[in-house]
């Protein structure tokens, strides 16, 4: 052993000691890197911290399935250096995060959770990876998801169960769970995801953090999920997840951009919002409806949330909608999820959803049909869809001329018992004493995705039992920076992150 490796091993446990002396687990992006600027912490204490919580918490949460700090503490060093020669790169300089096990980390396994992708090793990073270890972030590791991604849970054969971390015989949510628990646990001062049936959203409200699922195609997603996949598919966005909404900025800001082709020719500038108080902005609130009832939990926190934002002077207009069909944008929002979804089907599965797609009735509105219908759809079939879709925008782009931002639930429910028997499209949720089809909440994923809209995640309140409960802040296209200004206020107000007890 040389000496340069007794003097890094040394560092490291220095670090280590300065990290239990400081409470970074559960500090912000903002505030780290203010400690950071004034000499006060370094990169590698802040690694040390995510340790720290890893070794703590990751045995009984396993959210975090693959990791490397032996590199981080050697990415850590040279941020240190850099910081110390003057060479700041921005907001996210020696801060440490994890990301979503489907986003490619060369020289790691992509599986999304299936045992026959083991030996998926990738040779390059994402964009998504690259760009933030462009922007200074120190990568620590990789965060569970459920089989293909396609689950409210996180849980598969490669990994096993990731647990939510405020009570660890519940859900974190999926499919970005393990991205969540990690965030909500301290291992990580963020992680991204990605969302095309609120993987994003949902595990934010369960596990008590902020969020924002993005504009489509304002980020790319080439090196995420199987190989082959599009750099801009239908519907799928990525975006952060964190403990603070000016996180979310930071993040976003780092990840957003072009793809790589068109970075010589496109720039995207996204429009900022100047509210400096919540009286200034006109806000949409839909606690609920008839299409995918919410448990009275849920909207009793959105509820409260609305009359709390009247009585501090914000304008609020009850029961905001868009003009639309709602049965029938869930339908549309069902057979165009499956149809970008298709990939993932085997041979034989997808052999076997031509067979029931067959069998489905016309007037059939169930997921468990309509997963097949929309598997095998022509493409000629799609195509006879997008002009409901654009029907839908439309009715969206009419209701943001009354409303700045909608809140509306995340999901049906607080996070749910830990369920791992059959399929989720076999389950149901308990809302308001009745079982509801678990698929039903896809409603509150495809109200806005399937038009592409950005939403934020925030934190709204509790449940009686102490759940968390997050609130989803709905902003027009390329809006982004609006719906996080919105969750920067509703911070401000007192709508926080609390560490799990």
């Amino acid at each position: 052993m040389t000496d340069s490796s007794v003097d890094t091993r040394n560092a490291d446990t220095l670090s280590a000691s300065a990290a239990a002396q400081t409470p970074w687990h559960y500090a912000s992006i903002t505030a780290a890197q203010a400690a950071l600027a004034g000499n006060e912490t370094t990169s590698a204490v802040l690694v040390a911290a995510c340790e720290t919580a890893w070794h703590r918490e990751n045995p009984r949460l396993n959210a975090v399935v693959l990791s490397d700090f032996d590199r981080a503490y050697t990415v850590a060093r040279a941020r240190d250096a850099e910081r110390r020669a003057g060479q700041v790169r921005g907001p996210l300089h020696g801060v440490p995060f994890t990301i979503k096990e489907s986003f490619d980390v060369e020289g790691w396994p992509t599986t999304v959770g299936d045992p026959a992708f083991k030996g998926n090793v990738a040779a390059r990073h994402a964009s998504v990876v690259q760009r933030l270890e462009d922007a200074g972030a120190i990568l620590l590791g990789k965060t569970n998801v459920p089989i293909w991604l396609r689950d409210w849970q996180s849980y598969n054969e490669v990994y096993g169960t990731t647990r939510n971390p405020h009570d660890i015989t519940r859900t974190p949510g999926g499919s970005s769970g393990g991205s969540a628990a990690a965030v909500s646990s301290g291992m990580a001062f963020f992680d991204v995801g990605s969302d095309i049936g609120s993987s994003i959203r949902n595990p934010a409200h369960y596990c008590g953090i902020f969020s924002h699922k993005s504009t489509h195609g304002l980020v790319p997603l080439d090196g995420h999920g199987l190989p082959g996949g599009a750099t801009f598919p239908d519907i799928n966005v990525a975006g952060p997840l964190a403990r603070s909404a000016g996180d979310l900025e930071s993040v976003l800001t780092a990840i957003a951009g072009p793809s790589a082709d068109a970075a010589c020719a496109v720039r995207f500038d996204l429009p900022r919002c100047q509210a400096g108080d919540l009286r200034e902005i006109r806000f949409g609130v839909l606690s609920n409806h008839p299409v995918a009832e919410v448990d009275a939990e849920v909207e009793q926190c959105i509820v409260a949330l609305g009359k709390d934002l009247e009585r501090r002077g914000a304008r609020v207009q009850w029961d905001a909608r868009p003009a639309l069909d709602a049965a029938e944008l869930l339908r549309v929002y069902m057979l165009l999820l499956r149809a970008a979804t298709s990939g993932y089907l085997g041979d034989e599965a997808f052999a076997a959803s031509v067979s029931s797609a067959a069998e489905v009735a016309e007037d059939d509105l169930q997921y468990a049909s309509l997963q097949h219908v929309g598997a095998v759809m022509r493409h000629r079939d799609w195509l006879k869809l997008q002009p409901l879709r654009e029907r839908f925008a439309a009715a969206w782009r009419a209701l943001f001329e009354q409303v700045d931002v909608l809140l509306c639930p995340v999901a049906a429910t607080a996070a749910f018992p830990l369920n791992e028997q059959g399929a989720p499209w076999q389950r149901t949720l308990d809302v308001n004493g009745r079982a509801q089809p678990l698929t039903t909440q896809l409603f509150w994923a495809g109200h806005s995705g399937l038009c592409g809209l950005p939403s934020t995640v925030a934190p709204a309140g509790r449940t009686a039992s102490g759940l968390p409960v997050g609130v989803q802040i709905v902003a027009p296209l390329y809006h982004d920076l609006r719906a996080i200004h919105v969750a920067r206020l509703l911070e401000a107000a007192g709508y926080t992150y609390v560490p799990p007890r």
